[in-house]
């Protein structure tokens, strides 16, 4: 069921190896901070279509997401509307306006990749302070970040159209 709504929501994203295939592209066309920040936002999607393919637990993938190059680029003041100088807002598209997504639409980018992060980071800390809490839905937790990364990806490749 994750797999066909991640389809539909992102056809052209909807498998592990079209999302690497998209971030090795952008990661070619990127230079300096916004690159790292791309090789990061790869590994972290990485882990994430571990989970949703069901191949490791949440709590492997959450352990091993990285923030390194976000923390640094936060740090300096990096604008992360800058990923997409061209497309500072998050295009609505029909098809996410009743989705989980929708409140990212018509917002800028430097808002959807803080919630990215945002989400990792309270993920990590959540997990270290309680990590065998029953209440929590650490696979729903992974997948609604994965969603987040995607509709960034979506985006900054322009196929939101």
């Amino acid at each position: 069921m994750v797999l066909e709504t991640i389809a539909t929501l992102f056809s052209t994203l909807s498998t592990a190896a079209d999302t690497t295939k998209a971030f090795k592209e952008l990661v070619q066309n990127n230079r300096g901070d916004a690159r790292l920040l791309l090789e990061e936002l790869k590994k972290n999607a990485t882990l994430c279509w571990l989970v949703v393919e069901r191949e490791v637990e949440p709590q492997t993938a959450i352990e091993k997401m990285v923030t390194t190059s976000y923390d640094r680029m936060l740090e300096k003041g990096f604008d992360f509307n800058n990923l997409s100088p061209r497309k500072k807002k998050i295009r609505s598209v029909a098809r996410l306006e009743d989705s989980d997504l929708a409140s990212f639409l018509g917002n800028d980018v430097a808002r959807l990749v803080e919630s990215i992060y945002d989400r990792i980071k309270e993920m990590q800390l959540v997990y270290q302070v309680d990590p065998d809490n029953e209440k929590i839905d650490w696979n729903r937790r992974v997948i609604n970040l994965h969603k987040r990364i995607l509709l960034l990806m979506s985006h900054l490749r322009g196929w939101s159209e």
